[in-house]
């Protein structure tokens, strides 16, 4: 239940608890396992008040999420980029790794049903602005990987990223003819594959 009055403080805390709460349960419970009341009653506010101060809808609460957790792993990828111990193939293999197993690292990647659910609940102007904003986000990842765009544009490198998570994470539901039992040699396949690929086109001048 929410208290009746908050401070601007307080408010922006909240605002800050939706989207670590909400990370949490989507990465361990998938959208399916998550609705909208249990991440408010995990923060401790009402559905007016959520309605009325941040959010229109469960799916626009996700993009914020997606958008926060973006922020997240820019930082894991310049954390790596600092190890002087890593080779860029090894790192771009760890980032891979990491969001293809997001559920073991507690963040949320969306399976191809998530996406679609998504993509259903939002308005043109809503997608076409997510979708700027995962392509700033490779934009970033490039950059740190001294991957020029002309090699590689942002949109290349998510769509390259996305095919390996989207079979790992939906080809148990959505594609019935794979073998599930060998997904983890397949995914660990392509992402050394991937890894090699990308660290052949950096700029190693820089």
């Amino acid at each position: 239940m929410s208290k009746k009055g908050y401070s601007k403080e307080e408010r922006e805390q909240v605002g800050r608890d939706l989207l670590e709460v909400g990370l949490e349960m989507l990465s361990q419970r998938g959208l399916k396992g998550t609705t909208l009341q249990d991440i408010l009653q995990a923060v401790g506010i009402s559905k007016p008040f959520f309605y009325g101060n941040y959010y229109t809808s469960l799916a626009e609460l996700v993009i914020h999420i997606i958008n926060y957790e973006i922020t997240l792993l820019l930082r894991e990828v310049q954390q790596s980029a600092k190890n002087h111990d890593m080779s860029l193939e090894e790192m771009i293999y760890h980032f891979l790794d990491m969001v293809t197993h997001s559920r073991q690292h507690h963040f949320f990647v969306m399976t191809q049903e998530e996406e679609m659910w998504v993509y259903k609940h939002l308005n043109p102007e809503e997608i076409e602005t997510y979708q700027q904003g995962q392509a700033q986000f490779y934009e970033q990842v490039l950059a740190l990987w001294q991957i020029p765009q002309e090699k590689c544009t942002p949109k290349e490198l998510g769509n390259l990223i996305l095919s390996v998570i989207l079979i790992y994470n939906s080809a148990a539901r959505s594609l019935p003819f794979f073998f599930p039992e060998e997904l983890e040699r397949t995914a660990q396949a392509q992402a050394t594959a991937l890894s090699r690929y990308l660290a052949s086109l950096a700029d190693t001048d820089k």
